[in-house]
């Protein structure tokens, strides 16, 4: 298994956005990969990341094709690095807010649409024991307690943006990060909120916001402290020059983009009286809640290695049971009590067993 990154520590949003491929586009990338064998594709608001069989050469290529970009600034992952790395991505360690819980339900979200597609061949094993790990980390250690996400960050943004009451807009709100948005500024008596959706599913009544459709969002700029954006759009959502029109009444405004591609054209940052804030402007705050988890942190990664040596024995259990059925009774059982105790070294010792009945 072998895998290519761009994420938010090798490419600013600027550049990630040409690889945050929509579900469609995804669907397509995986179609071109299936002649070379499976891949995961995982685009999040931080990263895009594409697990493979194939040479490293033709994803590239394929990587290519679907963004229209050539660049180096992609890291490659191969065999067993592939794997500790798949398992730390699970675990919340290779976040930008270190241990938060939405990367987990998003490798699982992207990891079940491949799967849908037939696309995983070769892949399943790894990705079900990385979630598996995933789960177990947040269990046993205080990790996602102390995460503080990205989402939790935008709100803490508006809550100190301004004193007083605040009118926020948020667009978007249907989805993961918005929804986590609305949810954590609704906890404010201070905020009052206008949701925009276009889902028929979701109700902005029930989060304690206006619903308004998403077509008129411009209409609620003008009254609008702050303004919140995390949708899944292919496009701009927030031109500059239909945003400066929409703004009559002059005052300070904050506009949050937490959306790849960007929801709001950069041009709106150098309107008078707006400031704009994109996903990555929330690193130094993220950065100072991380050292916070240094503990956690070294206990998710111990949980890492334990569970990354427990792959290996099973995948080494699995591979070689012919030869492990056809050792002795004696000598059989204290392969299997070499694997409970220390799982990376049983692996280490079937494969050389299996060596030596070639």
């Amino acid at each position: 298994m072998n895998c290519l990154s761009l994420d938010h520590r090798r490419a600013d949003a600027s550049l990630r956005e040409k690889f945050a491929f929509s579900q469609r586009v995804r669907a397509e990338l995986c179609a071109r990969f299936q002649k070379y064998g499976g891949c995961v594709p995982i685009v999040t608001c931080n990263r895009t990341e594409v697990y493979f069989s194939c040479e490293q050469a033709v994803a590239e290529e394929f990587l290519y094709h679907f963004s229209g970009v050539r660049t180096t600034r992609f890291a490659f992952y191969a065999g067993d690095f592939c794997l500790n790395h798949l398992f730390e991505l699970t675990a919340g360690l290779c976040s930008m807010v270190v241990g938060e819980d939405e990367i987990l339900g998003q490798v699982k979200s992207c990891y079940e649409f491949t799967r849908s597609l037939s696309a995983t061949q070769g892949l399943d094993a790894p990705f079900q024991a990385a979630l598996a790990c995933g789960k177990r980390v947040r269990a046993e250690t205080g990790i996602s307690s102390l995460a503080c996400s990205v989402a939790t960050l935008a709100a803490n943004a508006v809550f100190s943006f301004c004193e007083g009451k605040k009118r926020v807009l948020v667009v978007g709100a249907s989805g993961k990060i918005g929804g986590s948005v609305l949810k954590n500024l609704a906890a404010s008596e201070e905020v009052s909120l206008v949701a925009t959706t276009r889902s028929h599913e979701f109700s902005a009544q029930a989060q304690g916001a206006e619903s308004v459709p998403y077509e008129q969002r411009y209409l609620y700029l003008d009254e609008a402290d702050c303004v919140v954006c995390a949708t899944a759009s292919p496009h701009v959502v927030f031109s500059a020059e239909r945003v400066r029109t929409a703004l009559r009444t002059r005052k300070k405004r904050l506009f949050i983009d937490l959306a790849l591609p960007q929801d709001i054209d950069p041009a709106v940052g150098g309107i008078p009286d707006c400031s704009l804030a994109d996903i990555d402007s929330f690193r130094e705050a993220a950065q100072e809640n991380n050292r916070k988890k240094v503990l956690a942190a070294a206990q998710a990664e111990r949980i890492v290695r334990e569970c990354v040596g427990e792959y290996f024995a099973d995948e080494a259990a699995r591979r070689h049971a012919d030869v492990l059925s056809a050792l002795p009774e004696r000598e059989r059982g204290a392969l299997y009590a070499l694997r409970k105790a220390d799982p990376a070294r049983f692996a280490e010792e079937t494969a050389r067993l299996a060596e030596i009945k070639k």
